[in-house]
C-alpha cells in the first residue's frame, strides 16, 4: 500500500515526528494474527533415554488468545533509540495505557514530558504545558498508516498483518519470540525487521531500520488492573 504525502505532511518537524514514530511502534504491544505452528524440538538426549517430554506447540493463534484476554494493559516503558548521527543513545521513560476500545495513551515523563493519545480516527500530542495538537488521518496519512497497521493487530485484523509481514514464531526460554520481516512498501522501506519478546505480556520490542538506526523498548510492571478507566483517562481519549 503506497501513501501519498501532502506538502503539509512533509513539513512536520523532527520534534513532532519522534513521538509520533514511537506511538506507531507501540501499537505492536498487543499483536494478534494467524500463522503456521512452530514446533518445539524435543531434546535428543531425552529421546535416547526414553524420557521424551511431552512436545508442545506454540502458535500465533494461541498467542493471540493469550494476549486477547487482556482488554486493558497498563505499565511502564523505557525506550532506547540508537541513531548513527548521535554518539550516545537517546533514552526516554514513562507510562502507557492500551485498551481495545479506546486506543493508546503514551505518557513520556523523561527527559521531558510528552503526552500522546491515539484513537481510531484522531491523534493528539502535547508537549509539557503547551496546548495539545490534534490531527486526523487526512492531516497526516503516513502517520496514521503506520499507527493503524500496528493497532489493527490488537483489534484482530489479521489480513493486513499477513499482507505486510513474513512471520517467524519460536519458543524462547519460558516465553516466546516473534520476528516480523516487512514484505511491502512503505514498511519495508523503513524497517529491516521487528522482534517482539514476551511471556504473559510483551516485554520487549526491537525495531531495526533499513538505514541502520534501531529502537529498543522495554516494558515493565504490566498490569490489567484497575480494569476501568479513571475520569482523567476517559477525558484523554475524548479527542
Amino acid at each position: 500500500m503506497l501513501v501519498k504525502l501532502s506538502n503539509k505532511t512533509r513539513q512536520i518537524s523532527k520534534r513532532r515526528l519522534a513521538p509520533i514514530y514511537l506511538l506507531g511502534c507501540m501499537g505492536l504491544f498487543t499483536l494478534t494474527a494467524n500463522v503456521q505452528a512452530a514446533d518445539v524440538q524435543v531434546d535428543n538426549a531425552q529421546v535416547a533415554n526414553g524420557q521424551v517430554a511431552k512436545a508442545q506447540t506454540i502458535t500465533l493463534s494461541k498467542l493471540q488468545q493469550q494476549l486477547a484476554e487482556h482488554r486493558l494493559v497498563r505499565g511502564d516503558f523505557t525506550q532506547t533509540r540508537t541513531m548513527e548521527m548521535f554518539s550516545q543513545p537517546l533514552v526516554s521513560q514513562g507510562q502507557f495505557l492500551l485498551t481495545q476500545q479506546q486506543g493508546l495513551l503514551w505518557q513520556q515523563t523523561a527527559p521531558f514530558p510528552v503526552k500522546l493519545t491515539l484513537t481510531a480516527d484522531k491523534l493528539s500530542q502535547q508537549f509539557g504545558d503547551q496546548p495539545a495538537q490534534v490531527m486526523s488521518a487526512s492531516d497526516n496519512p503516513m502517520v496514521f498508516y503506520f499507527s493503524h497497521v500496528f493497532l489493527s493487530l490488537f483489534k484482530g485484523d489479521t489480513s493486513q498483518l499477513m499482507e505486510q509481514f513474513d512471520l517467524t514464531l519460536s519458543e524462547q526460554g519460558n516465553g516466546w519470540q516473534l520476528v516480523l520481516v516487512p514484505t511491502s512498501a512503505p514498511l519495508n522501506a523503513v524497517f529491516r525487521d521487528i522482534t517482539i519478546n514476551g511471556d504473559q505480556h510483551i516485554n520487549q520490542l526491537r525495531l531495526n531500520e533499513v538505514r541502520g538506526d534501531n529502537t529498543l523498548i522495554d516494558f515493565s510492571h504490566q498490569r490489567t488492573t484497575p480494569a476501568a478507566l479513571s475520569a482523567e483517562e476517559q477525558r484523554a481519549f475524548q479527542l
